[in-house]
């Protein structure tokens, strides 16, 4: 009797199991929608085989149709430029990114922080990086915090480790050691 239960089991399991091809065509995916989605996603980027940067977010969508090839970065992401020792180096985070693989540019939005390898912050709405360049820069208001002072600004050009930049309509507060002098010799 148990061998007949089982074998009845069986043959109902096997018959309810079937991939009908045309109900799986029925389906609609939204023509929006992205060609993959990654949740708490990690990503190593290479240059002649030395990893350069880190990247983690929360969310990847990414779409491979041209001419809008695009990954889309959401609820939180960090990217962290390593030194050529393989250090971490700076660190950019921010609440979503955008990576445009056909122009190497990666825009960041939403309570954007860069801190470079010296613990200068640099806090922003918006931050664009041109790989090929190695260059970030913005044209919205930026704050750099530093060991002794605070500075203000509308706009900002650095290069891409934020270790060099230059402030555009700077304001603030700056400090000068006795040591250090403003005038000319």
């Amino acid at each position: 009797m148990r061998g007949w239960y089982r074998l009845v089991l069986a043959l109902f399991a096997l018959s309810s199991c079937k991939n009908d091809l045309d109900e799986l065509a029925r389906v609609d995916v939204h023509a929006g929608a992205p060609d993959r989605t990654t949740t708490d996603a990690e990503y190593l980027y290479s240059d002649s085989g030395i990893v350069r940067n880190r990247l983690h977010a929360n969310k990847v969508e990414d779409f491979m149709a041209a001419p809008g090839r695009r990954t889309v970065l959401t609820d939180g992401m960090e990217l962290v430029f390593l030194d050529a020792q393989g250090n971490d180096g700076s660190v950019l985070t921010a609440r979503q990114g955008l990576i445009l693989p056909t122009s190497n540019r990666m825009e960041v939005r939403g309570n954007v922080v860069f801190t470079n390898a010296r613990g200068e912050r640099l806090e922003t709405e918006l931050l664009v990086w041109n790989k090929d360049s190695a260059r970030v820069w913005t044209d919205r208001p930026v704050k750099i915090i530093r060991e002794h002072d605070i500075l203000y600004g509308d706009g900002l050009d650095a290069n891409e480790n934020f270790s060099r930049y230059t402030i555009r309509k700077l304001t603030g507060t700056l400090y000068v050691d006795q040591a250090d002098s403003l005038a000319g010799p």
